[in-house]
């Protein structure tokens, strides 16, 4: 009888279970503290004053329709970030007057209204927490000059920010938010490790045998594997075998395709295994290629990228949580003229990229531009004997995001990365990968 190994999935009971069941202020000369990057999960207060109203709270022992924190202070100081994010909106409205939505990771959005004029900061761009966006005003449905701060998450008004602010309390610019975040706290996984499945800060393989077994091979950081172990059996009528951080813990999830479909996520525990279990969406079975392992929107966020029958490619936005809610980006056509693809931050400016092997056995990188891809660049010719790839992570232990790839007589390679979206010269892994369905 064949041993299954401490990682073996709760699998069988997980499908069981499913089965069964405006006076504009003059901008202010004074600048905000330095910003700093965020990897603790901890906000700040974006602005000095008093609180004045909380979440359906007016501070007074009444009652408010109100989805915010309300900071009165001097019109024309700054407004800072919360925290690390990509600015979402900057708009005006009769409501809000000037305001900023800036997205997070775990599915947080933080929204800065009432401005004094539209916000500093670009759509599109991103922000580290501390750094100004705008400056307190009086603009839309205000009597006062004061910031209105919501905090949303996973599409629903966050109310527990209300245990973070003390009615008619003084509050002061960068400090701490005395709350916990969940889903904050963490700092995103590294792109180049994101295939760490056992937590030892080394990257791994996952594959699937010619017997259905689904088998880990331990990195040793240097760009080899240890001895396999099996993880469970019967993943041959599984495709699009896929690395990612899904969920935004700093721990590397799996994405597999069931023959019905339905796309599994498995989210990485803290013991090296699986624990938490999903099905983020359908219709993955029969796509040419999905992805992951990377932010491909700008957000900070992992997301999913999947390439139909038709050749279209898509951008499967996830929100830290381990689903992919969208809206989704459709960003290119054509790409069933590609026989294999690999997701990673490939040139190390923080937007996913994509290389891949062409039917003319041409290998191109694609440069991510947040939501869309650049130009393609011709890396080299002579890939047409290569029958999988995987990478976008660090094998070899040089802090670059490298790639595999296995030839047509069984060779596994590993192609190290430089970090600028080009690659080094290839050396041996071993011999001996012809059987594996899938390797990752």
């Amino acid at each position: 009888m064949k041993r299954t190994s401490r990682w073996r999935l709760a699998r069988v009971a997980m499908l069981a279970a499913v089965a069964v069941f405006v006076g504009t202020i003059a901008p202010s000369l004074t600048t905000a503290a330095p910003a700093t990057a965020a990897t603790d999960g901890q906000m700040i207060i974006p602005a000095s004053g008093r609180i004045e109203s909380r979440v359906g709270d007016g501070c007074r022992s009444n009652y408010r329709n109100h989805d915010g924190i309300d900071i009165s202070g001097q019109g024309g100081t700054p407004i800072v970030a919360a925290y690390d994010g990509v600015i979402k909106t900057r708009a005006s409205n009769s409501g809000y007057g000037y305001y900023v939505d800036i997205e997070h990771t775990g599915g947080y959005v933080t929204r800065y209204a009432h401005m004094a004029a539209q916000g500093s900061v670009a759509i599109g761009s991103r922000v580290t927490r501390g750094q100004q966006i705008g400056i307190v005003g009086n603009t839309g449905a205000s009597t006062g000059a004061h910031l209105h701060f919501e905090v949303w998450r996973n599409g629903s008004v966050y109310t527990a920010i209300n245990q973070g602010f003390v009615c008619l309390s003084t509050v002061a610019r960068g400090n701490p938010i005395p709350l916990v975040f969940p889903g904050l706290s963490t700092a995103p996984i590294s792109t180049v490790n994101s295939a760490d499945y056992n937590g030892d800060g080394k990257a791994d393989l996952l594959a699937v045998a010619g017997d259905s077994d689904l088998q880990f091979f331990a990195g040793n950081g240097r760009g080899g594997f240890l001895k396999p172990e099996i993880v469970t059996g019967a993943w041959g009528i599984h495709r699009h075998l896929t690395h990612a951080d899904l969920n935004a813990d700093g721990r590397a999830d799996m994405l597999v395709a069931r023959s019905d479909g339905v796309l599994e996520y498995y989210a990485g525990n803290t013991t090296g295994g699986f624990g938490e279990f999903g099905t983020p969406g359908a219709g993955w079975y029969d796509l040419l290629h999905v992805t992951s392992g990377a932010d491909y929107t700008g957000d900070g966020i992992q997301d999913v990228l999947g390439a139909s029958a038709s050749g279209v490619l898509t951008i499967y936005r996830g929100n830290g949580t381990g689903t992919l809610p969208g809206p989704h980006i459709t960003v290119g056509s054509g790409w069933n003229t590609i026989r294999l693809i690999a997701g990673g931050d490939f040139n190390g400016d923080r937007h996913g990229d994509i290389m891949a092997v062409g039917n003319d056995g041409t290998l191109y990188f694609y440069p991510g531009l947040g939501g869309r891809f650049g130009t393609r660049v011709a890396l080299s010719t002579g890939w047409g004997s290569i029958t999988a790839l995987t990478g976008g992570v660090d094998y070899n232990g040089d802090k670059y995001p490298d790639l595999i790839a296995r030839t047509s007589a069984g060779e596994l390679y590993l192609y190290p990365g430089d970090g600028t979206g080009r690659l080094k010269s290839r050396s041996l892994i071993g011999p001996g990968w012809s059987g594996y369905f899938q390797i990752e």
